[in-house]
């Protein structure tokens, strides 16, 4: 007998070691980092200008692991106006990042060997998180489909992959890797499909600040009888550009919200509290700062669309574009390393799921507009020489 979790086996371990390693061999200056997803934009936080009197509790000081109440209230009035009701109050809780809210609320759910249908491709971490919490990934390919025909019939698909076993359905929208944008009439058949069959929905919403089209982000759980079956989870990271905080909340299903609470306290105690601190003061940011990093984005995203010359989607929101380079003469690692080689850096799209070895994706606000022409170019060049 085994004397360990085997479920852990099936964790992928971080597809960016081999890049990050090669791009320190080549040491090639200016190097343009497109493989992770990151932002040039300033961080909508600054320990500089804290007024501690502000606060419950000093920052060296451990915090409730239900959060700072002044936090929690800052985040309770922001769903209340996003959602254009009342809300409990009680059914949000202050996680470790949008990575522990998705791991957190997964476990919440899942008994070991039950199945969660992924809408792919997927972020990354997606997989691993549900094999983590004991549960087994099925993908289910539909961004890619939508990107190409926005009529794509996925509940279709979704049906085909039904089980006894089928507990939940993860998604993050607009799409981290495509940038395709779930629209509300999408959303709405999603949460029908989820209702009629009693599944959990698990929306990851990290690019809520970065939807390119003319309908703009909706949150699936703002729609009618959602929130009953959906984990909304929020992240600082990309809206506020503060992923080093390592912060962000769940907005849980009533009778879910005690069992997340007591999975965080039993992972993490409670959030640093110095990280409540900056979230507390992004929340205080004018709507105008973040229209304004909406439009960075998305011109970002224009440059894309109209410099590069490999295949690839048209991102309607997000901050990648997905490469497809099946006419590639080569595999997605050689094209990778000689992107590397040449001061440019993907992700490869088997990261994404197992339909997508012939991918790559691209982070188009890892760098200014200036850096990411170049960058283009370089990719280009590489593209170009084997085609």
């Amino acid at each position: 007998m085994k004397k360990y979790n085997h479920w852990i086996d099936n964790v992928p371990s971080s597809v960016f070691d081999k890049i990050n390693k090669s791009i320190k061999e080549f040491n090639i200056s200016p190097f343009y980092s497109l493989h992770q997803g990151k932002t040039t934009f300033m961080p909508l936080a600054n320990p500089k200008n804290w007024t501690i009197d502000e606060f419950e509790l000093l920052a060296h000081h451990h915090a409730s692991p239900n959060g700072i109440p002044t936090l929690r209230k800052a985040i309770y009035d922001k769903l209340c106006q996003q959602f254009d009701e009342e809300l409990c109050e009680d059914n949000i809780t202050i996680t470790c990042g949008a990575t522990h809210a998705v791991g957190t609320a997964l476990r919440s759910i899942i008994n070991p060997g039950d199945e969660v249908l992924i809408l792919s491709p997927q972020w990354l971490f997606a997989n691993g998180l549900v094999y983590a919490a004991g549960g087994i990934p099925l993908e289910v390919p539909v961004f890619f489909e939508l990107s190409k025909d926005p009529n794509f019939d996925f509940i279709t698909s979704l049906k085909s992959f039904l089980s006894p076993k089928t507990k939940a359905i993860y998604f993050n929208n607009p799409n981290n890797p495509t940038g395709t944008s779930l629209r509300r009439k999408g959303l709405q058949k999603l949460i029908e499909f989820a209702i009629m069959h009693d599944l959990w929905i698990v929306a990851d919403n990290a690019y809520e600040n970065y939807d390119f089209t003319r309908e703009g982000f909706t949150d699936i759980a703002e729609l009618e009888f959602a929130r009953a079956k959906t984990f909304s989870i929020y992240t600082f990271s990309k809206k506020y550009a503060m992923p080093g905080y390592r912060i962000g909340y769940v907005l849980s299903p009533n009778e879910m919200a005690e069992r997340i609470r007591k999975l965080t306290l039993y992972s993490i105690y409670s959030v640093s509290t110095s990280s409540q601190y900056g979230a507390y003061q992004a929340l205080q940011t004018p709507d105008s700062v973040l229209r304004e990093y909406h439009l960075l984005a998305r011109q970002a995203r224009d440059i894309v669309v109209e410099q590069l010359q490999i295949p690839a989607t048209k991102p309607e929101g997000g901050l990648y574009a997905f490469l497809d380079l099946s006419k590639w003469k080569g595999d997605t690692d050689d094209f990778i390393e000689n992107c590397i080689r040449s001061g440019v850096s993907l992700a490869p799209g088997s990261a994404f799921g197992k339909n997508y070895s012939q991918y790559a994706r691209l982070c188009f606000t890892a760098t200014d507009h200036s850096g990411l022409k170049i960058a283009i170019d370089r990719i280009n060049s590489v593209y170009l020489s084997k085609t």
